[in-house]
């Protein structure tokens, strides 16, 4: 009975784990298509990058804390960010919960414990670092995940959020999304040693694991997780995977890359993971099909809900700002009401 009760469970939680994968690939592709038509501003697109997020969220309790960076779509859907959310900051609208302050992809979600993302690389490291000082002291059951690219582990913010984790013994994991490219720049200009392997310096535990694979990210995060939770000092995590198209919506890989994995290439973890899944046992061609035309739906129907949304109330440009608005401050706003 507890055999067959463990495989169901490994069912339910590797179709759900594959459900969140195709949900943010089709958002992805919406919000790319809908930035090509005018109706977007700007985006940076997750798509390569989904399994090896995916396979960290799975390892996570609810209440632990997600410095994220601006690519972590697929972590925030598994963990359940309503997609209108996203879309609703991706067009700044009167939903927005940063009231459309924030440029796009620059996501936050209280509820499921993402923080707001910064723009300049790294620097969400030492705050992410911080956070995990307060649990420490606070001696809360929690870990803190800081996400990040691989071009990030050259800035000064990563040495120094790396040091004081380490001295500290602080519970986070730094989740390293090796993608290959810092925007134009190609990892092997990056970096001469893998970065996991930089943890080593700091007398900080390095881990690896196939970014393409979520059963493989999976097992790896659990032990992340394991090792940060249980107090015995951070993690360094890296996942390998390929970027699959554009940095941002700004951005024309076909200038400087030569081999882009394209949707339904055998590189695609979309296509990895099915396979995977299928044999077994978790996936059938049936239920692939179900899943993708219900993603579409979903995607279509709220981006068209959130499109028809207003922008920001004027007056919120003047508010979060003081806890009591002082005179000036509010005459300012009168005048434009």
């Amino acid at each position: 009975m507890t055999e067959m009760t463990n495989e169901q469970n490994d069912r339910e939680r590797f179709i759900r784990a594959y459900g969140a994968m195709i949900l943010s690939r089709t958002l992805d592709r919406k919000i790319v298509t809908a930035q090509r038509q005018g109706r977007v501003g700007f985006y940076t697109p997750s798509m390569g990058q989904e399994a090896g997020q995916i396979g960290l969220s799975m390892a996570l309790d609810k209440d632990d804390l997600i410095f994220q960076y601006y690519r972590d779509v697929a972590l925030m859907i598994h963990r359940g960010v309503p997609v209108e959310s996203i879309i609703n900051q991706i067009m700044g609208n009167n939903e927005d919960s940063a009231k459309g302050r924030q440029m796009p992809s620059h996501f936050m979600a209280d509820e499921q414990n993402f923080m707001s993302v910064q723009s300049p690389v790294a620097t969400n490291l030492p705050l992410a670092v911080g956070a995990a000082y307060a649990i420490k002291y606070r001696k809360e059951n929690k870990v803190v995940v800081a996400s990040f690219g691989e071009g990030s582990s050259s800035t000064p913010d990563f040495h120094a959020a790396m040091n004081m984790a380490a001295v500290f013994e602080l519970p986070i994991i730094f989740f390293c999304e090796n993608n290959g490219w810092a925007i134009s720049l190609p990892v092997e200009k990056q970096t001469k040693v893998d970065v996991w392997k930089k943890g080593e310096a700091y007398g900080i535990k390095g881990l690896y694991a196939d970014g393409n694979n979520i059963e493989e990210s999976y097992r790896v995060a659990q032990e992340a997780v394991e090792h940060a939770r249980s107090g015995k000092g951070p993690v360094i995590f890296e996942v390998k995977f390929f970027r699959m198209g554009p940095h941002s919506t700004s951005d024309d890989p076909t200038k400087y890359q030569t081999d882009i994995v394209k949707e339904g290439d055998d590189r695609d973890p979309v296509v990895i993971n099915e396979k995977l899944f299928k044999e077994n046992g978790f996936l059938t061609d049936e239920l692939i099909e179900k899943i993708k035309t219900e993603s579409t739906r979903i995607v279509n129907e709220k981006f068209d809900a959130c499109e028809k949304i207003p922008g920001p109330a004027p007056e919120t440009a003047f508010q979060d700002v003081y806890e009591k608005m002082p005179w000036n401050i509010r005459e300012q706003m009168e005048e434009i009401l």
